[in-house]
Parts: structure tokens; C-alpha cells; sequence
């Protein structure tokens, strides 16, 4: 797909490229290519499969169980701790099964990984963020088209509650510094606005995130932020539209980091040259 980029409403000092542009990008998506473009190209477009780290197969197995939790008050079906602790294992088993190993040390990691799994969600249930009342939205899939942005933007919510405050579950090792946090996932949350305001036109009255903490003793977080002013908004639209212009150009680099300790494609970056000196050595 050719796209033509439009002149935005101010300016992101970017160059224009008459080259293919992705069909959207997500809030997910961009961050990722910010955070590092190579690691991007490993995940996303070379789609190199990894074993999954411990604690995203367990973020994924407690999202899966709160979202049925909130499935079950939108549609009036079973809400029990019993029922959702009962999804929360089906979702432990299936996602090993379907997505492929998870990087255990050996059965007893397993086992205390589910079991911390269970108790996050026991706490969730038991705390004062859970859901008392019908949400207006579970998983609600947006995909609009937001001025300054060359593509169509996409964003997954979890959960929109009944006065159009969009929430997102985050799990966490240890208790967020409410600053940080919604600082480090500003562009998601901006972006949920920018989707929500398009759709609706309603302005959330808060941009929410709720962490379960997987503490000894598991907490739950609420994280509030405003909601975006302009400034807000244009900034995440440039940062969201210069992932675009990047993946557009095949712009693809190392970016070094503290995040560099914990990524699996060290072997992978290690072998990487700029494309001119892969041909050079080809020729060589």
C-alpha cells in the first residue's frame, strides 16, 4: 500500500518518504520500535520465536482471567472466585501450550509461577478496584484515523469503565512509583484518549492504570493521570508517527541500554552490520 503523508497540523522534523507505510500501528507497536528498532525487526518483522520469559506468560494468564472477570459483569454470566480462578488455569495451560515453552527452570518455578498467578488474582478480586458494576467495555478494539498521523491508529483497552475511563492491567514485580508509571506508558495512554475522544466524543475524566503487584503479599495499584491537554496529544502523535516513518524506511539499529541485560536477542544484535557493510562483506 502506497500511502501519501499528509502535511500534520505541526511539525515532527521528520523527512517525508515516498516508500510503503504500515497499515496502522498500535500504541504497543510504537513503543517497541522506540524502545529498540532492532529488537522491533527480531520480534515483529523477522519474527524470530523465543522461549516466553517467565513473568510475561504469567502477566498474560492474570490478564486472561480479568478479562473474563469483566466479560462475566458485562454480560451478567459468573463472577465467582471459583469461576475466574478456573479460567486462570485453563489460561496458564493454554497459552503454554499454544505459544510455546515458557523459559521454567524446572517444574517448581512452574508451580510457584502459577500459584503467585492464582493469588494476584485472588487479591484483585478482593480489592476495591474490582469491577462492582457493568463496564461499558471489555477488550474494545479501536481503529481511527488521528491527524498528524500518516496511518490509522489502533489501540486494545481492557477495560473502559462505565464513565469512559479507559484502564489498563499492568502486572509488576514490585510497587510502581505513580509518577514513572504513567510517564513510561504515557503513549498508551494518550493513545487511548485520542481513540476514545474519535469514537465517542467523549473526553475520559481520567487515564487509568491498575497494577497487580506480585509481592509476598499481592497488592493492587491504581495509577490515575489526567487527561491529555494538546501538548500531550501532539507529542504522543509525533513519537507515534516517527515509529511509523522508521518502519516505513526499514530503519532498523541497535539502540544500547540497561534494557540490553535482559533481552533475548544479544546473539542476534551481536551479528548485526548496517545493510551496506552486510553487502560488503557478501562481496568480500
Amino acid at each position: 500500500m502506497i500511502a501519501t503523508v499528509t502535511d500534520p497540523p505541526f511539525s515532527t522534523g521528520l523527512t517525508r518518504w515516498a516508500c510503503t507505510l504500515p497499515q496502522h500501528i498500535s500504541p504497543s507497536a510504537a513503543k517497541s520500535y522506540l524502545g529498540c528498532s532492532l529488537k522491533f525487526y527480531f520480534e515483529r518483522v523477522a519474527c524470530i520465536k523465543k522461549n516466553t520469559p517467565v513473568a510475561l506468560h504469567l502477566g498474560k494468564a492474570v490478564h486472561a482471567a480479568l478479562q473474563a472477570f469483566h466479560i462475566a459483569r458485562w454480560r451478567g454470566g459468573d463472577d465467582s472466585p471459583d469461576a475466574i480462578a478456573a479460567a486462570y488455569e485453563k489460561s496458564f495451560t493454554d497459552i503454554e501450550r499454544d505459544e510455546g515453552p515458557v523459559n521454567f527452570d524446572d517444574e517448581a518455578e512452574r508451580e510457584k509461577a502459577r500459584l503467585d498467578g492464582l493469588r494476584v488474582v485472588a487479591a484483585y478480586l478482593d480489592s476495591p478496584e474490582a469491577m462492582k458494576g457493568k463496564p461499558r467495555a471489555v477488550e474494545v478494539l479501536l481503529k481511527e484515523n488521528i491527524p498528524g498521523l500518516s496511518v490509522p491508529l489502533t489501540g486494545a483497552m481492557d477495560l473502559v469503565e462505565g464513565n469512559f475511563t479507559p484502564v489498563d492491567f499492568k502486572s509488576a514485580a514490585a510497587k510502581p512509583d505513580p509518577g514513572n508509571a504513567a510517564f513510561d506508558h504515557e503513549i498508551q495512554l494518550v493513545s487511548y484518549q485520542l481513540l476514545m475522544e474519535i469514537a465517542t466524543g467523549q473526553v475520559p475524566p481520567s487515564l487509568d492504570l491498575v497494577f497487580l503487584v506480585k509481592t509476598k503479599t499481592p497488592q493492587v495499584i491504581r495509577v490515575s493521570s489526567p487527561p491529555a491537554d494538546e501538548h500531550r496529544k501532539r507529542r504522543v502523535v509525533a513519537m507515534l508517527e516517527t515509529a511509523v516513518q522508521g518502519i516505513a524506511a526499514h530503519r532498523y539499529n541497535p539502540q544500547p541500554g540497561m534494557q540490553c541485560s535482559w533481552c533475548q536477542y544479544k546473539n542476534e544484535c551481536m551479528a548485526w552490520l548496517p545493510a551496506d557493510m552486510q553487502t560488503n562483506r557478501r562481496a568480500a
